[in-house]
């Protein structure tokens, strides 16, 4: 019978049974998973503390044929001026109102806009189509206004009518 104590085993036994070392490989994988959970957990802290840019659309009101109001929140960085690309379609839709709106920084993260869009005629739907740090943004498609329509010109901050 051998004894629990390995150096107590004969030469050839221990020979043929050799230590084993330490395990590598598992140790490595625990850096890599705890490695992965802590970049995890830092960029779920990073983006609860400077939350990046998002819109919603809360409502929209059609106040009269040439009117209609959009209501709208937007969650950005304390310190970022948002654009944002507002339209209201007809029941082709078709653009009947198209504004880029600049929405300057003011310390707040949170922020709820009502802007009234000037329209050619009775909207069918409104939206709003996209925010960005930058005015002249990639993701501000053109205005669609179907032949021979001319763009309302919109109100203050609009800086873009779609014209």
């Amino acid at each position: 019978m051998l004894s629990a104590n390995r150096d107590q085993w004969p030469e050839h036994i221990q020979e043929r049974y050799p230590k084993s070392g330490r395990p590598w490989f598992l140790y490595s994988i625990a850096l890599l998973f705890t490695v992965f959970i802590g970049t995890f957990i830092l960029i779920g802290v990073e983006r609860v503390i400077n939350p990046p840019l998002s819109q919603k659309l809360l409502a929209y009101d059609v106040i009269d044929k040439n009117n209609v109001e959009i209501t709208f929140e937007i969650i950005r960085p304390l310190e970022m001026n948002v654009w944002c690309l507002l339209r209201a379609k007809d029941f082709y839709m078709s653009d009947i109102g198209y504004a880029i709106i600049e929405i300057p920084k003011n310390g707040q993260d949170y922020q709820e806009i009502n802007y009234v869009l000037k329209t050619t005629e009775e909207a069918y739907s409104a939206e709003i189509v996209a925010c960005d740090d930058k005015a002249d943004s990639r993701l501000f498609v053109y205005s669609q206004f179907a032949p021979g329509v001319i763009a309302p010109v919109q109100d203050p901050p609009a800086i873009s009518s779609g014209l």
